[in-house]
């Protein structure tokens, strides 16, 4: 058995494990989130609750089991560890673990380079998905810290939902906002996000313009540089032509000096 996973793990095991399970973990990241939302939204019943937290351990323990097997199949473990660090932080902090999402924003970076600008229209879409997964994980989260607060304006689910979606949009009214530390804190990072977001749907649409324009331009160039191939052709052809007419005259004129010679 070991043989075997080393052979696995020496035949680029680890790529073959992250492209097999990089999607389902998505999934299990969404479930997470539902999971994490549903008993704020809803009163549950103690059934109901106890199965929530079966689901919420069940998942953990999958992340827990996704997180080993990279470490076993990087081919350099120390490395790996030390530059996934938040994957660290998501099994050590089971609350964090929606962030895991975040990798959908490597899985846009990494299709894109590859495919090149083919992508780029799909960019915003992923972004906007990325944003709606942030900006829900972040209400739940300030809704938790601000509801028992004080003086707190958030005092249900649907207030931190307007109050998370007003700031990563950068709108922000300021009707409902965020008083303890934590949720400051919080604040602070979806602004970042929210500016990034924004910054990155910005760019993703420019960059469609761009390549828009540029193989308009690339068409009309291929399209003079055909037309001029064919005159060039055709020219070319008109002075074989009469070379070879030539070639016939200095033929003929070789045969009949020769006759005269004779």
């Amino acid at each position: 058995m070991r043989t075997q996973l080393a052979a696995f793990r020496r035949d680029g095991g680890f790529h073959r494990w992250d492209s097999i399970a990089e999607w389902p973990l998505v999934v299990l990241g969404l479930l997470f989130l539902v999971v994490l939302i549903l008993p704020m939204a809803e009163p549950l019943t103690k059934l109901e609750f106890r199965w929530l937290n079966v689901a919420n351990v069940v998942i953990w323990a999958i992340f827990v089991v996704d997180y080993v097997a990279r470490v076993y199949l990087a081919l350099d473990r120390r490395k790996w560890i030390r530059t996934h660090l938040l994957d660290l932080i998501v099994i050590a902090v089971p609350f964090l673990r929606p962030f895991r999402l975040l990798r959908l924003l490597a899985i846009v970076i990494s299709t894109t380079r590859r495919a090149g600008g083919l992508v780029v229209r799909q960019v915003t879409l992923y972004v906007v998905g990325i944003a709606v997964i942030i900006s829900m994980t972040s209400a739940v989260v300030v809704y938790s810290a601000e509801r028992r607060a004080p003086h707190a304006s958030i005092r249900t689910l649907g207030d931190a939902v307007w109050w998370a979606l007003s700031t990563v949009t950068t709108v922000g009214y300021g009707d409902v906002y965020p008083v303890t530390v934590g949720g400051r804190f919080i604040a602070g990072l979806l602004m970042i996000t929210g500016i990034a977001l924004v910054g990155t749907i910005t760019a993703a649409v420019a960059s469609w313009f761009v390549n828009v324009v540029r193989q308009s331009e690339t068409a009309e160039f291929e399209e003079e540089v055909t037309d001029e191939r064919t005159e060039l052709r055709e020219q070319l052809a008109s002075v074989l032509a009469a070379i070879e007419e030539l070639q016939r005259e200095v033929a003929q004129l070789r045969a009949a000096t020769t006759e005269r010679h004779d």
